[in-house]
């Protein structure tokens, strides 16, 4: 069985997960901007690893096109936030970015990342400052005011044992 793991990374949380996946599965692995050097057709498997950004999974749109002229492989998507892994909003955002027939086909995986302000552009940064600027203004529940304290300064909550569902789906 032969595995493709392609990733796009933003701050450096996804590719670390990519790197670890190639690693532990001793597969092939691509950054998005280097796709083209794969052909898809000679893997069974293939992860699209991308991080998920105001609860859009960044380039899947690309994937999905990619999974229509894939049939008959193992197909996943694991995508990092800043968010802890609650349930409910991992579900939230599995039904925000994939139908339930792309559910059926394309298995997902939410792996926590963290937030890396010196990795960020110019606009996302300011995204996060007016993101900040609005909590602060309405932050009510302690859940709201710990997301609060925790969006102040990077941090990383990138974790190898995170991978472990994830790399029984794709050995399996």
């Amino acid at each position: 069985m032969k595995t493709l793991i392609i990733y796009c990374s933003k701050t450096g949380f996804t590719q670390k997960y990519a790197q670890w996946l190639k690693e532990d599965l001793n597969c092939d692995c691509y950054a998005f901007d280097q796709r083209r050097l794969a052909n898809l057709d000679q893997y069974d498997t293939i992860a699209f690893g991308s991080g998920c950004y105001v609860g859009r999974i960044h380039k899947l749109k690309w994937f999905k096109a990619q999974a229509a002229k894939l049939e008959g492989k193992k197909l996943a998507v694991f995508f990092t936030g800043a968010m802890p892994p609650d349930p409910s909003d991992i579900k939230r955002l599995e039904e925000e970015n994939f139908t339930p027939e792309e559910r059926a086909r394309i298995r997902p995986f939410y792996l926590q990342g963290g937030l890396n302000y010196s990795g960020m552009n110019g606009m996302d940064r300011l995204l996060m400052a007016v993101f900040k600027r609005m909590l602060k203004s309405t932050a009510k529940t302690a859940e709201e005011k710990v997301m609060l304290q925790n969006i102040q300064h990077s941090f990383d909550k990138t974790d190898k044992g995170n991978l472990a569902a994830l790399e029984e789906y794709l050995q399996a």
